[in-house]
């Protein structure tokens, strides 16, 4: 107790405030009322005088405050009942209005557990770490890199950290039938160079093998609470534990996936929290501020600590017994599944759509008849963007697919988004060797031309120029042309025996392949390997169609191709058990990176591929193999007459760097042929030819990878606006929902 009322002689006034500093000015509410007080040793038993200061102090105080005592006699003190006179805060604030919905919605839960009587199971877990606090925003994005660099720099800053948390699932039934699998962290967060560190965290989420909805084949363990600091502030932890195929037959692996914790420190916005929001918005916390990322690891033996901790609750011995045999069988089951990948069960196409979250609908569909009498379609939208000239753009899948890999529903930004947003009336056709029942007829990309051409000719007749603006811009009603791999195969031969006039096209850009198709190693292998080609072997055993689809129900020979296909070669430490993903790398080679897919996207490629007759594998393999387009009687295209008709045509060429389809030189080869007949500047000296090629992406995952709006839409859109636009055009990003997506980090990783 000061001796003037100052915080320059003691600690507390006369009430027993706690000064903030040196002068009278104190901590409202923070009032000391034991024998600390005191300035000085009683000679006496001090209770009585401590009592009487307490007293006085809480007189004081509320008299101070405008409060008064009930006076009324004290019933029996009931410990586990509720207060008689419950205090009321007439204007409460908004984090205790918070906190009082956290404990609500606990306090629901544990009733609910004892309601029914269930069985729980609890553990204590310690992690230690490095963890940089990040001003500059500079670690955004949630990459591997990213965590690694905040760890390297926070560990060469001594920026450590540590946390101690309890989990306690109060129903291990829930725990282990729940697609989240839940249960409840408690504990404390240190981290000193983070304001208002060490951080208390209450009620928040622990998820065990969590389907990582953005990765196929991945288990996350997560991490999610918001932590309150002492000096009040409220910060969000987001952290897991990744567990992929590449733990599959490796110990060591397995260790270093689940006792690795990839951390993000952020302040929320002031309209979300995890206590009110965590369930219907998990992820509105990236809408908020990073402030920190680092990586947090268990040591050995702070996991042999943490074994020892696990205890069940539960009214009987045979319950707790019940709960310990559930969570370590779930606990085993799940890590069995990941660890043996390649043996584990093989997973077939669900019955039900799940995660179809960007439901494109065209705004219109026409059916195609080509001159021979085929019948296809061709759909159509509308652009989205009205602040600028529309402009055609006519996209071209590849083989056994359809119009879904460019208006792919599971991911939330697909290429119909973003190029109808840019001011394009984007066409699709859906051709006789994509996923139509017609394709089982024995149709090749020779015939689709055919197909492409009636396209071309339905687009510039309903949908023609008719400004002047624009007709002096594109005088002959061309049509820009964006074309994938076979579709590509098939739009050059039209273009090379000039069944599709050179005049109609204004650019094209070409992914994978345009016409010179070479195959990667294992599709050269399977081409040219053995006495008897594959495509006739596969025709002699089972049949003249090979389905990209599997079921349960498959014939007997089929069900043992998908049990075969399971150890078809894949990319460097991607192991997956899905059936029809095997059937199309084994009949197309592997089609993608598998972590440039979503699980959604790769839990259901069957609804995007269809299968291939053998007629036209045969032609493909010979294409592949002599490295040229070619009819179906084996002539090449490629001769210098065909090739003349390209003249003057701008072409964009590119391929991903790991494409495990079609080799690199593919582009490389025709980029070549075009440059060395035509030059490669037209006669205004503007580069009329490209070539590009994407890392970290192999096939299709170009066109239907989740991130291929941020990393391959943007710089084919630069081409075909400079082609349709002019050299001088800048796009502007329109107000629209994904632009706020963007900005809000709600398609990062």
């Amino acid at each position: 107790m000061a001796r003037d009322g100052t915080g320059a002689t003691g600690v507390t006034n006369h009430m027993g405030e706690v000064f903030t500093g040196s002068g009278s000015e104190t901590h409202s509410g923070l009032i000391v009322t034991d024998g600390a007080a005191i300035p000085a040793a009683l000679g006496v038993n001090p209770f009585a005088t401590i009592a009487a200061l307490a007293e006085r102090s809480v007189d004081l105080y509320a008299r101070k405050n405008g409060m008064y005592f009930i006076t009324e006699k004290n019933g029996i003190l009931n410990l586990f009942g509720q207060p008689k006179h419950p205090y009321v805060d007439s204007a409460p604030k908004p984090l205790e209005q918070i906190e009082e919905q956290g404990v609500r919605a606990a306090r629901d839960q544990i009733a609910q557990a004892m309601d029914y009587k269930a069985a729980g199971f609890g553990f204590t877990e310690v992690m230690s770490g490095f963890v940089h606090r990040d001003p500059e925003g500079a670690l955004i994005a949630d990459k591997k890199e990213t965590y690694e660099r905040a760890y390297r720099t926070a560990k060469s800053l001594c920026e450590a950290a540590r946390f101690f948390l309890s989990v306690q699932a109060f129903d291990t039934e829930a725990l282990v039938q729940k697609d989240d699998h839940p249960a409840m962290l408690t504990g404390t967060f240190v981290c000193p160079a983070l304001p208002g560190s060490p951080f208390m965290v209450q009620r928040g989420d622990f998820g065990l093998f969590v389907v990582d909805k953005k990765a196929p084949g991945t288990r996350n363990l997560t991490y999610d609470f918001d932590m309150r600091g002492t000096d009040q502030s409220v910060l969000h932890f987001h952290g897991y534990k990744v567990v992929d195929s590449s733990v599959a037959l490796s110990v060591k692996e397995f260790w270093r996936a689940t006792s690795t914790l990839y951390i993000t420190i952020s302040k929320p916005p002031a309209d979300w929290s995890h206590a009110t929001s965590g369930d219907t918005d998990p992820e509105g916390w990236r809408r908020g501020d990073i402030l920190a990322k680092g990586i947090m690891k268990i040591r050995p033996k702070d996991f042999a600590s943490q074994i020892k901790t696990m205890a069940a609750t539960g009214d009987n011995l045979f319950k707790r017994l019940w709960s310990v045999a559930s969570f370590m069988t779930f606990f085993s089951r799940k890590s069995l599944k990941l660890f043996v990948g390649p043996f584990a069960k093989l997973q077939y196409p669900a019955v039900t759509y799940k995660g179809f979250i960007n439901e494109t609908k065209a705004s219109r569909s026409f059916v195609i008849v080509a001159r021979d009498g085929v019948k296809t379609r061709m759909h159509m939208w509308e652009p989205t963007n009205h602040n600028m000239p529309v402009r055609n753009l006519f996209m071209i899948p590849g083989a056994s697919v359809d119009h879904q890999i460019y208006a792919l529903p599971t991911i939330p930004y697909n290429a119909v988004n973003y190029f109808t947003r840019a001011g394009y009336r984007v066409f699709i056709a859906v051709h006789r060797i994509g996923q139509l029942m017609v394709a089982k007829d024995h149709w090749t990309t020779y015939e689709a031309r055919l197909d492409l051409r009636a396209c071309l000719e339905c687009i510039r007749q309903h949908y023609p120029v008719t400004s002047k603006e624009e007709q002096a811009m594109n005088p002959g009603n061309k049509v820009y042309t964006i074309a994938h791999c076979m579709g590509s195969v098939a739009l050059s031969a039209g273009l090379l025996d000039g069944e599709i006039p050179s005049s109609w096209i204004w650019g094209v850009t070409c992914s994978q392949t345009f016409m010179n198709p070479i195959w990667a190693t294992l599709n050269m292998i399977k081409a040219m390997a053995g006495p008897i080609p594959l495509d006739i072997l596969y025709r002699m055993v089972a049949g003249e169609w090979f389905s990209c689809s599997a079921s349960k129900d498959d014939p007997l020979v089929q069900k043992l191709i998908n049990e075969v296909l399971r150890f078809y070669p894949g990319g460097k430490g991607e192991l997956c058990t899905n059936a029809s993903c095997h059937r199309c790398s084994f009949v197309f080679g592997r089609l993608w990176n598998h972590h440039n897919l979503n699980e959604a996207t790769h839990r259901q490629i069957n609804r995007f591929f269809g299968g291939v007759n053998m007629t036209l594998l045969h032609l493909l393999m010979r294409q592949g193999k002599m490295g040229h387009v070619m009819s179906n009687d084996g002539v090449a295209l490629t001769t210098k007459k065909n090739v003349e008709r390209l003249r003057g045509l701008p072409i964009l060429l590119f391929v991903g760097a790991d494409n495990q389809v079609l080799t690199p030189e593919s582009t490389e080869r025709t980029y070549s042929v075009l440059c060395d007949t035509f030059g490669s500047s037209d006669a205004q000296g503007k580069m009329q030819y490209k070539r590009r090629v994407v890392p970290g992406y192999g096939h299709l995952d170009c066109w239907m990878g989740r991130y291929a709006w941020r990393d391959v839409y943007p710089f084919v859109r630069e081409e075909v606006d400079k082609v349709t636009r002019g050299a001088g055009y800048k796009f502007r990003e329109p107000e629209d929902r994904f632009k706020r997506m963007v900005y809000h980090g709600e398609l990062l990783p």
